[in-house]
This record gives structure tokens, sequence and C-alpha cells, in this order.
């Protein structure tokens, strides 16, 4: 009967820790990243720190110790790392996919979400481009996201400006979540994320069997090129083998 107690104890503790409310609250103004935890309705700032005070004496550190440079080992060579090569499909397909993951099991409480975006660039008809995109895909993914979260606060704001050279954009997100829902949406996300990088996988794998068909065309006229050379240089060993012998 203890053991049933004590395990009964300890469901109890896990059921309400996964129900304790948890969340961050991300920042993106001017250039800047800003970052706080929530827990229990309570903001933890943790990005930017805050500035050192400069009356109070600050600790002497030690001075480090100089690492000697490793030698490269004799025959391997770093491999460069390869990138992903996302078309703007994909990578539109990628965020519905992560929405969907994170909607699929209830909906989640969005305490604020801003983002204020204006176009830019060099060229104008690419700006237009660009912002008639953006408006595009926020069109499409508004009731995504109408589904799957409960926002209470909202400020969307898109602007074209064809005299500046770049594009400038801030984003701001305070999202919260139970603890239980992390561990199953982390499999929804992982899911979706994975099938639309397969597809990615996919459509890099043919086009290269189809570059390299292509390619291959011009093997056979190569290859008969290489024989003849080959004949032709075994011909005249011999010629030559025949005048010494003679």
């Amino acid at each position: 009967m203890v053991w049933l107690i004590v395990l009964g104890i300890i469901l109890g503790i896990i059921a309400l820790i996964m129900l304790i409310p948890v969340g961050a609250d991300v920042s993106y103004v001017e250039g800047q990243l800003g970052l706080s935890a929530k827990v229990c309705g309570v903001l933890i700032k943790l990005l930017p720190k805050k500035p050192r005070d400069k009356s109070k004496p600050q600790k002497e550190k030690k001075p480090k110790k100089e690492k000697k440079p490793k030698e490269p080992k004799a025959g391997r060579t770093k491999k460069p790392r390869k990138k992903l090569e996302l078309n703007m499909d994909e990578k539109l397909a990628l965020i519905k996919a992560a929405l969907r993951g994170l909607g699929k099991f209830g909906k989640l409480t969005v305490d604020r979400f801003m983002l204020h975006y204006v176009a830019g660039g060099e060229d104008p008809y690419n700006t237009a481009m660009t912002y008639n995109y953006v408006n595009a895909a926020l069109a499409s993914l508004a009731p995504i996201c109408a589904r799957s979260f409960i926002v209470k606060d909202s400020d969307v704001y898109t602007d074209v400006d064809f005299t500046s050279d770049k594009s400038r954009i801030d984003v701001g997100l305070c999202l919260v979540i139970r603890i239980g829902q992390v561990f199953r949406m982390a499999f929804a996300l992982a899911f979706g994320v994975l099938g639309i990088l397969l597809k990615n996988k996919l459509r890099l794998l043919k086009e290269k069997l189809r570059r390299k068909r292509s390619g291959e065309e011009i093997l056979p006229e190569a290859g008969e090129n290489a024989d003849n050379e080959i004949n032709t240089e075994q011909n005249i060993q011999q010629e030559e083998r025949t005048d010494s012998n003679g």
C-alpha cells in the first residue's frame, strides 16, 4: 500500500508540473534582440543584460593560458558544411507546417504579437514584388494562426519604402504554454518539419540527377576520344619496339 501512495504522489506532482504555464517574450526591435522568460505570469529578463555598475570594483581576471594551436592531421580535410537550399514555396510550407504542429494539440495563448515590416531595396521592382509576397504570405497564414492561437494583443503593419536600400523588420512575440504541451508539440513539429526537409532533399536529388543525365550525353564522345588516344600511343610504342629489334 505504501508504494501505491508514493506512486500516486509522484504522478500528482508530475501532473501539476505539466499544468504550470511557462512562456517566452521575444522581440527584435531596431536591430536589438530582447528575451524574457515567463513563469506563472512573472517575466524574467534575460536579454539585453543589465549594464555593469562602474562604481563597484571589478574582480581581477586571471590571465588565460595560451592554447597551443592544433596541428591538422595529415590526410584529413575539413568538409564544407552543407546549407539548406530552400525556395520561397518551401520556406512558406515550412512555416505552415510549424504553425500546424503548434496548434495541433489545442490553442496557444499569445499575450502580444507585433510585426512591423517595411520593404526596401535597390531595385524598385524587386522591392514591390517582395512587399506583395509578404502581404500574400500574411494573408495565407492568418487563418492558420486564428485556428492555432488565442491572440490577446496584435499589431501588424506593412509598408514599402522605395528610398531605402534595405528592408526593415521589427518583431515581438509573447507566447504562453503549459509544460505538458511542450512535449506533445515537439513531436508534431519534428514530423512536420522533417516532411518538408525530405521533400527538399528529393527535389535537390532530382535536380542533381537531371544535371548528371544532361552531362552524360557528352561522356560517350569523350570516352571514344580517350580510347583513340590510348590506341595511338600503343601503336607508336609497338613501332618503336619493332625498329629497335630490327
